[in-house]
């Protein structure tokens, strides 16, 4: 049984998903199929959770790519998300990277919290559902892969700062930390 799908490529990048959030997913439709509005509402909700993954993952994409680090695809999974990518050429470079995701939802995520909070919803229901699930959901995804364990990018992300510490204690920008691999 092949475990992912080929779902398509972003930029050359190939997005796979993984055959059980394809499993949960119909699921979720499937049972939502009593009324239209259920169904349109279930569609809107796993849109706005597979563009959050995407975005979190892109993230990383576009640091790596910074970073001049090979992409090789991204994986997606029922509650994460795993950029394949090329082992970055120092540690701070390796920081930067687990960052990128964090930093992609908060400039997208956290902005649309604050519209809801502040300006409230638009008369678009579609839009509003998409809008709460994706900020919402943007929000939570930060604050858990905020922590230091491992597979989280907490436990890679937090790294920077002894990094960042040593550098400002030697009033070096390029110290052997700083450049050294992990």
């Amino acid at each position: 049984m092949r475990r992912f799908i080929l779902a398509g490529r972003i930029d050359g990048i190939p997005i796979h998903i993984h055959w059980s959030l394809l499993a949960l997913s119909s699921l979720i439709v499937v049972s939502s199929l009593g009324s239209l509005a259920h169904a349109v509402g279930a569609v809107v909700a796993l849109l706005a959770y597979f563009a959050s993954m995407l975005l979190h993952e892109w993230g990383h994409v576009f640091f790596a790519r910074r970073h001049l680090c090979t992409v090789y695809g991204i994986e997606l999974y029922p509650l994460v998300g795993i950029t394949r990518l090329q082992l970055p050429p120092t540690r701070y470079a390796h920081c930067v990277v687990a960052w990128g995701g964090l930093l992609f939802q908060a400039a997208v995520g956290l902005p649309m919290v604050a519209w809801i909070k502040l300006v409230g919803y638009t008369p678009i229901e579609v839009l509003n559902a998409f809008m709460a699930v994706f900020g919402f959901l943007s929000v939570l995804m930060i604050v858990l892969n905020l922590v230091p364990i491992p597979p989280l990018d907490g436990a890679t992300a937090w790294g920077i700062v002894p990094l960042l510490l040593h550098r400002q204690a030697s009033g070096r920008g390029r110290t052997r930390g700083w450049n050294s691999r992990r």
